[in-house]
């Protein structure tokens, strides 16, 4: 057999010899069948891209080597019934690559099919940096999405949420007025911020605002620290005396953190003082008049400290003419992302970086429970700013610390598939494959991703997500 250049300047004949050779330089696999599919030619490249045994293909007939394989399209064999040039696609045939396979039919002077030529073309490398690419376009857009919807001020507020919408909108009427609220919710829910809305927006806001955590001082110092005292009213005292927090507060807002850990002896004070409008500092028998705001939150269940006779009632109920109870993090999972993008671009600021979370990453933390609420989400992202090395901050930046492992692992993160019920098999089955589906969605943007994490292939993972009537916003 020998091979003719059309050439117009010679004509050089290749022997077979010399053909196979240059198709064994193929960096493509190459694989030639005639018409009744047995294999005439194929090179080492094929053999490497596909990962098929050249003991088992060379010399053999390929109709019967896929017989009892579990191939469901075979291109050169689909070309000997459609007389057509066929492509297809492969994720199967290699674990983690993907492979383009192409065959067109050679035909003879009488029109019937004399060879299949295949060519089969690694796209690994291709898919994952279209891949790339398509992640980048799209955290661009989200991130400047999110960028401009972010508050102005620092304390300015981010709700997506309906309630914490609501809730927003009642700080914003009490603002107005000096009603004293009571602001309850988990530790780390963001309690100090809700008070410093009150307050930016109140016609106090340029007066100061004035924070204390009442588990946080010694109780021995808790009346000095919050009435002041007289030069040389205790050992250690200054002599010129010392202004106290309500003092301090004159004019603008004192906020009471954890409200709940005041001692019972100081309750009573605080109580005359809110009373009174006037404090008296230690040492001193004259009560200085002071105009302040008072804002208290705390993360006890007051009334039940009532009962055990750990907290007045008088002054819970002087406390609480307003109570604003702000839902935990894990309610409200519309405010994870606007929330991962403000604290980002804090940290980006602060840092003087210019880091990007990628989807994939958003998707593991709105997947979490976040038991520390916005407090442990501020610290995490900006760890992660903090450790990542590239550009974005991927899912081997996230923390590892505090049970945060199930970020990384969001399989793992507790969320059970179940089924509550006594049902028939193929109803269970459904039931259970939606709630997987359901599952992968939160995880991963893209039916590719989805289809890998599962198991199946990405034409069934659309097929299923259109059958349970599940919101396709995916990429394909």
């Amino acid at each position: 057999m020998t091979f003719t250049s059309s050439s117009t300047s010679n004509n050089i004949d290749l022997t077979y010899s010399e053909m196979a050779a240059v198709i064994q330089q193929s960096y493509d696999g190459i694989l030639v069948t005639d018409g009744n599919a047995d294999v005439v030619m194929v090179n080492d490249s094929y053999f490497r891209i596909t990962g098929l045994n050249k003991e088992d293909i060379v010399g053999k007939n390929f109709r019967e080597f896929v017989q009892n394989k579990p191939y469901k399209k075979v291109a050169c064999l689909d070309v000997l019934e459609k007389k057509a040039p066929v492509t297809y696609t492969h994720t199967n045939l290699l674990p983690g690559r993907t492979v383009m396979v192409t065959a067109s039919p050679i035909f003879d002077d009488k029109g019937q099919v004399r060879l299949v030529v295949t060519n089969t073309r690694d796209m690994t490398e291709m898919v994952q940096l279209r891949e790339q690419l398509e992640k980048a376009q799209e955290m661009e857009e989200l991130y400047f999405k999110h960028l401009d919807k972010l508050p102005q001020s620092p304390g300015g507020p981010i709700a997506v949420n309906t309630k914490m919408k609501e809730l927003y909108a009642a700080a914003l009427k009490v603002s107005a007025v000096d009603v004293t609220v009571l602001i309850t919710g988990e530790s780390g829910v963001g309690k100090e911020v809700v008070a410093k809305y009150i307050h930016d927006n109140s016609p106090r806001k340029s007066a100061p605002f004035v924070a204390v955590n009442c588990g946080a001082i010694p109780e021995p110092l808790l009346e000095s620290e919050f009435f002041g005292y007289v030069g040389g009213a205790f050992t250690g005292a200054f002599k010129t005396g010392k202004k106290g927090l309500f003092e301090t507060a004159d004019g603008g807002t004192l906020f009471l953190d954890e409200i709940g850990d005041l001692p019972f002896n100081l309750q009573v004070k605080l109580l005359r003082a809110l009373d009174a409008g006037e404090i008296t500092r230690v040492g001193s028998n004259s009560p200085t008049p002071v105009n302040i705001r008072l804002l208290a939150a705390t993360n006890k269940d007051l009334e039940t400290m009532i009962q055990t006779h750990k907290f007045r009632e008088d002054l819970y109920y002087r406390l609480n003419v307003v109570n604003i109870d702000i839902p935990p993090l894990r309610e409200r999972p519309e405010d994870i992302r606007p929330l991962c993008m403000y604290f980002l671009h804090d940290c980006n600021r602060r840092y003087g970086q210019n880091k990007r979370i990628s989807l994939d990453v958003l998707r593991a933390i709105e997947s979490y429970t976040w038991p520390g609420n916005i407090r442990q989400l501020k610290h995490a992202v900006e760890r992660m700013v903090v450790l990542s090395n590239g550009d974005y901050v991927e899912l081997s930046s996230l923390p590892g610390w505090d049970g945060c492992h199930n970020i990384q692992n969001p399989a793992d993160s507790g969320e059970a598939v179940t089924l509550n019920r006594f049902v028939p098999i193929p109803q269970a089955v459904e039931e259970i494959e939606k709630q997987i589906l359901c599952h992968a969605m939160k995880l991963h943007s893209s039916s590719r991703q989805i289809a890998k994490s599962t198991g199946i292939d990405q034409t069934t993972v659309l097929r299923k997500i259109k059958k349970y009537g599940l919101n396709n916003e995916l990429e394909s």
